[in-house]
């Protein structure tokens, strides 16, 4: 270069200083001539191309450009020495070059012109891309090849980004929404409502809250029903840089969710009216009966037959109503899900259940079971009080597991255990019995994934009722048998639990 930067009380030797500098970068330098001559080239290069600097000085950088390339090239630089017209952006483009070995690298540049000794010399800064163009394609194979809908936003809403399953249901072209408002894009078409809810929800993610809701939305042949959820993204200080829309297509699933109500109700009337009907006439049947004169030769078989009929009837009668039970816990539940405190829940059920079973011992406590790693929770203060992510249905979850525990002790006062601690991310709730255990039957399908192979109105009904609700909160049942019983624990997700906060 013709003259130094003017760099005041410098305190070394500039042309040593800046020598080592551009020597040991880790971007390669490359400085050309007006006519593409290689003039300069620093010891980085080799990393990035495989060439060595000796190599390459004196050489045209034609042969760092792919073939299929080079005339632009040519015709590019040769218009800019004549005219002073860029036609490609100097502070940064990614280009493909020709590797020693023969295969391109992928490669950002910046360019920058100056002169040296009356010479017009061009210096290109190189950097090696290819990881970070590998994690792109990546990103793109995952991002384009899911079912759902998914997209990228600013925190103001402003699309960035949305994936090929999105673009195609919509019938529409990237550019069609990119650096739109989410809520003015073409899928929320249908209605204000719907646009309003979009909005009001991307107002709620830039405050760093997860927002779900179920929306219709406009396809291009098709309307959709999809679970819709606005992901926020933080830095390190908690700050929202980016929003993540998503969209579940849920429309078949909601059909056949209204299909089964439509049945169950059909079903469930009928079936409960008819049985009703037989029970009624059963009770009567076994009144008219048993005020008979047996001296009159009535056969005692037929008492038996009809005591048999209405007990029958009574216990349909029972298990349809634990059937509405389960279709309503689990088809069309609505209702949000909350933070809800867990040793009140439970209170309140053991409460109930003691006027229920007023010759059982139900006793509540706190503190982790023996043989499971102690929690700084809940030794040496005897307290555990979480929220846990749920809503109403907890009560029934916990009626029908301690309930289980009653009618099937062995002895005739029966002595149950509810025991409250932490486990992780789950608050759980271990109820231990003295009674003969579950079958394996039972068992499968309620604390396993396997397929239910025998269900009853008593152990099976309820605690698959028990087990669809804490599935739905996302947490688990587990059963495991004791010396003198069974132990069944209730896990339900803490609201608000993080591994660094994990002391309530």
């Amino acid at each position: 270069m013709d003259e130094s930067p003017d760099i005041p009380d410098f305190p070394f030797d500039e042309s040593g200083f800046f020598r080592q500098l551009v020597a040991n970068t880790s971007e390669g330098l490359l400085t050309i001539d007006e006519e593409s001559t290689i003039v300069f080239a620093n010891e980085a290069i080799e990393d990035i191309l495989g060439y060595t600097p000796a190599e390459l000085v004196g050489t045209s950088k034609m042969q760092l450009i792919p073939e299929r390339l080079r005339s632009a090239h040519a015709a590019g630089l040769e218009k800019y020495v004549r005219t002073g017209e860029k036609h490609i952006d100097w502070d940064g483009i990614e280009l493909p070059a020709l590797h020693k070995a023969g295969h391109e690298v992928p490669v950002l540049v910046s360019l920058r012109e100056h002169r040296y000794d009356d010479r017009r010399l061009f210096t290109g800064l190189f950097r090696d891309i290819s990881e970070r163009k590998s994690r792109r394609r990546r990103f793109e194979a995952v991002f384009n090849n899911t079912y759902q809908f998914t997209g990228l936003a600013e925190p103001d809403g402003t699309l960035i980004e949305a994936n090929e399953t999105a673009l195609s249901f919509g019938g529409i072209d990237r550019e069609d929404v990119v650096g739109q408002s989410l809520w003015d894009a073409p899928w929320f078409d249908l209605n204000d409502e719907t646009r309003r809810t979009v909005r009001t929800g991307v107002e709620r993610a830039a405050e760093g809250e997860f927002v779900r809701d179920e929306l219709r939305i406009q396809g291009d042949e098709r309307v959709a029903i999809i679970d819709f959820s606005l992901r926020p993204i933080t830095d390190d200080d908690g700050g929202v840089q980016l929003l993540i829309p998503e969209g579940r297509d849920i429309t078949n699933l909601k059909m056949r969710e209204r299909h089964l109500q439509v049945l169950h109700r059909l079903l469930r009337h009928n079936l409960r009216n008819d049985l009703n009907v037989i029970n009624g006439f059963a009770e009567t049947l076994v009144a008219e009966l048993e005020s008979l004169d047996r001296d009159d030769g009535l056969d005692e078989r037929f008492v038996e037959y009809a005591a048999e009929i209405e007990e029958t009837t009574g216990d349909l009668i029972e298990m349809n109503e634990r059937a509405k039970q389960l279709a309503d816990a689990t088809i069309g539940t609505d209702t949000p899900l909350a933070p809800v405190p867990l040793a009140a829940v439970v209170d309140e059920v053991v409460a109930a259940l003691e006027d229920r079973y007023p010759e059982s011992e139900l006793t509540v406590c706190v503190g982790t079971p023996s043989g499971t790693p102690p929690s700084p929770a809940v030794v040496g203060s005897g307290t555990f009080e979480p929220q846990v992510t749920a809503d109403e249905r907890l009560e029934t979850v916990f009626e029908e597991v301690v309930e289980n525990a009653v009618v099937h002790a062995a002895e005739p006062e029966p002595s149950v255990e509810i025991r409250l601690y932490p486990a992780g991310e789950y608050a759980a709730v271990r109820v231990t019995d003295t009674g003969p255990g579950i079958p394996e039957s039972e068992r499968v399908g309620v604390f396993d994934d396997g397929s239910a192979t025998q269900i009853d109105h008593g152990t099976g009904l309820g605690l698959w009722l028990a087990g669809l609700i804490v599935d739905d909160y996302g947490g688990h049942l587990g059963y495991e048998r004791h010396e003198n019983g069974s132990h069944v624990t209730v896990y339900v997700p803490r609201d608000g639990w993080s591994p660094a906060g994990s002391s309530a």
